[in-house]
């Protein structure tokens, strides 16, 4: 019993140094504690900034990534805009020494254009005068008109060419087309109204209007000739009809000569 008794005296005390011990651990714990819980929270807002800065730098770097891809498109654009515009330019160079020459060639052709002009209508006047004598006053009055457009100045060298150039365009279609008209020839010494057929420039004969008298013009001898009332009368007559649009189209019977060999 005593024993008993001086087991838990000396307990007692032991137990008050444990209390008082661990009382102690745990006022020591728990500031160490916080001082590690700081140390955390501080590491925490470092690794936070940290973390933040790393995005941020990401983020830039992304946006910087794009932006050279966007830089690098107008890049590769601005590179094939150049290369369209390089051929251009090239293909400008080109046209730009074709007109220059042109240029010179219209200042040289200018020079001499009226030269050529006068020559061509000296030509188709001496061309008229020896052709078949048809339409003489209209032909005759077209080649003064030209020839008044020549000594114009106010008149271009372009429309100057070009009068010559119809004249000799209306000529050249006498020659494929056949025509009626009413005129005036002296027959006999005597004004007669006529019936004239022109027939490409093969053919020039004339019926008067009582279809009385027949002729035709012989070229060789350059002179109207009388025609035999019998064999052409109604021929002419009726190839006069078809020409003016009268009949249906027809053979013509008319006085054609007869091509010679050349010598």
């Amino acid at each position: 019993m005593n024993n008993r008794r001086l087991y838990y005296k000396v307990l007692a005390p032991f137990a008050s140094l444990i209390v008082a011990g661990a009382t102690q651990a745990a006022e020591v714990d728990t500031s160490i504690i916080d001082r590690a819980l700081s140390i955390i929270e501080q590491q925490n807002q470092a690794a936070a900034q940290s973390q933040e800065t790393i995005t941020r730098l990401s983020n830039s770097a992304s946006s910087l990534f794009e932006e050279f891809k966007i830089e690098n498109d107008n890049l590769e654009a601005m590179l094939v805009l150049n290369a369209g515009l390089r051929k251009q330019i090239s293909i400008q160079e080109e046209q730009i020494a074709t007109i220059q020459q042109s240029i010179t060639d219209v200042a040289v052709v200018t020079q001499e254009m009226p030269l050529l002009m006068t020559k061509m209508l000296s030509s188709v006047e001496q061309f008229v005068e020896l052709d078949l004598p048809f339409q003489l006053d209209e032909r005759r009055a077209r080649l003064q008109f030209a020839r008044d457009a020549i000594d114009s100045p106010d008149v271009s060298i372009a429309e100057k060419f070009r009068q010559i150039l119809v004249i000799y365009q209306n000529e050249n279609n006498y020659g494929r087309t056949h025509q009626t008209y009413p005129t005036t020839l002296e027959i006999g010494g005597v004004e007669r109204d006529v019936d004239m057929l022109r027939v490409g420039r093969i053919a020039l004969v004339y019926q008067t209007k009582d279809r009385t008298m027949t002729g035709a013009w012989d070229q060789e001898t350059r002179s109207w000739v009388e025609l035999d009332p019998v064999e052409y009368r109604t021929a002419i007559q009726r190839a006069i009809s078809v020409s003016s649009g009268l009949v249906s189209p027809a053979i013509m019977d008319l006085p054609i000569v007869a091509p010679e060999s050349a010598q």
